[in-house]
């Protein structure tokens, strides 16, 4: 299966469903005014969402700047049946807002993330920012349990099986160079194999225009997973969390949340997951801990798990996303 297989069984849900997608929005090109139908991104954020967006979950994403739920150029990004945001906070938000009514606890024992002893406060948030020191990336999903256990998730959906430049691809910027950024990292810097021999310049195209940065390419075995990104919200969470991470012992999981495309790419991306996760375990110790897991398992533990009293909630994932 590939991106546009993920994305028509997408497009012919909503058309199942009957969703109104986005028509005659007006398109600005070298002053020239015209309109476009965008049949990919539904008339509204609130028809790509189960039980629409939430006013909580709005607030987090207007702090962002992902433009996520803003219309500009083009339509708004959750807007597309292929937005891997829209993907998570289906998921998420019905666990997310604290009142008890849905059990968050129930989610991550799904995701295999806790076991049923656990029994302190989780809270979800989305798009939390977190500091590198050189650049504030968001995360999709930040769960806290309590003071001991921070889970930062990255989401994916059709973005691993689109086609690439490689050459930018698992690139990190000659910027993040400094050494202290790392130190709460473990021996990851020098682990991955950074240092003043190794940087390397590079050239790439972005919208027509070639582009070049100096830096360090890594894992350039990759094809599917954009282990630069996750490295740097690895940077992010530790930096942004020393104190907790000295004082109170928290302890930091990444969670790489993916879409299972099956057949060979999907096969082949799971490999690079796993490698990414011993490369980064073994240098540092454990200290950080990577797991990873699919939607489509996660939505079937959960059918599992959940009860009748959850049944409209289980209805809408299972037919949009397995």
């Amino acid at each position: 299966m590939k991106a546009e297989d993920i994305i028509n069984r997408q497009l012919n849900w909503a058309k199942r469903k009957g969703i109104e997608t986005v028509k005659d929005f007006p398109l600005k090109r070298k002053g020239v005014e015209s309109v476009k139908d965008y049949p990919l991104y539904c008339s509204s954020v609130s028809k790509n969402i189960f039980d629409g967006l939430h006013e909580n979950t709005k607030e987090q994403f207007d702090k962002a700047d992902g433009n996520e739920l803003k219309d500009g150029r083009y339509p708004a990004k959750m807007k597309a049946l292929f937005s891997s945001s829209a993907l998570c906070v289906n998921l998420f938000q019905y666990f997310a807002d604290g009142n008890g009514k849905n059990d968050a606890k129930e989610l991550l024992i799904a995701c295999k993330l806790i076991t049923h002893e656990c029994n302190e406060q989780i809270i979800i948030e989305f798009e939390k920012k977190f500091e590198t020191g050189i650049s504030t990336p968001n995360l999709d999903v930040v769960i806290g349990i309590g003071e001991s256990q921070l889970i930062a998730i990255e989401s994916k959906f059709t973005e691993p099986y689109a086609k690439h430049d490689k050459k930018k691809f698992n690139f990190i910027q000659e910027k993040y160079g400094r050494k202290k950024l790392w130190r709460n990292a473990g021996n990851l810097f020098s682990k991955l194999g950074f240092d003043t021999e190794s940087i390397k310049t590079i050239r790439y195209k972005e919208k027509g225009k070639e582009k070049i940065i100096k830096g360090w390419p890594i894992f350039n075995k990759y094809h599917y997973l954009d282990a630069a990104q996750l490295i740097k919200h690895i940077l992010g969470v530790t930096n942004s969390l020393k104190n907790n991470i000295e004082e109170k012992n928290t302890e930091i999981t990444l969670v790489y949340l993916w879409y299972d495309a099956f057949g060979t790419e999907g096969a082949m991306h799971r490999e690079e997951i796993e490698d990414f996760r011993k490369t980064i375990e073994d240098a540092t110790s454990q200290k950080i801990k990577v797991r990873h897991a699919t939607y489509q398992e996660v939505i079937c533990n959960l059918c599992e798990i959940l009860g009748d009293s959850h049944r409209d909630y289980l209805n809408y994932v299972t037919e949009r996303y397995l």
